[in-house]
């Protein structure tokens, strides 16, 4: 794992990178470089939040569901057992798979607070699930 929470791609379960890339092939190609962009000019340092909201608002119908899903997942956390927000977007071969171990209160709410930190999760859904 690198130091800011983001599991190294080199060590990730070749499945989960599988589900993923999955999920990024819903996006259009226009969308996809806007994403690029926005993450380039993102880590160079720019300020990328307006474009970064009209960017989501844009996205399919349930992605982001999917992704937050599949980073709970990265993650261990069973997202239908740990929260109420709704599964039934995501579909089967998309859906987390059982955690090997139970989670403590902690590191969920490490888990939430890093999906928040990278944006895959709002404020307020976080809040709901807290």
């Amino acid at each position: 794992m690198f130091p800011n929470g983001i599991p190294d791609p080199s060590k990730m379960d070749p499945k989960v990178i599988a589900q993923i890339s999955e999920v990024m092939r819903s996006l259009t190609p226009d969308q996809l470089a806007r994403l690029q962009g926005l993450m380039h000019n993102m880590m160079a340092g720019f300020d990328v939040t307006k474009e970064l909201a009209q960017f989501e608002k844009e996205l399919p119908p349930g992605f982001r569901e999917k992704l937050a899903a599949l980073q709970y997942a990265m993650h261990g956390v069973d997202v239908g057992a740990h929260t109420s927000a709704p599964t039934q977007n995501v579909s089967p071969e998309i859906a987390p798979e059982a955690p090997a171990k139970e989670m403590t209160e902690t590191e969920a709410r490490l888990t939430i607070l890093r999906a928040v930190a990278s944006g895959s999760l709002s404020p307020e859904e976080a809040e709901k699930l807290l």
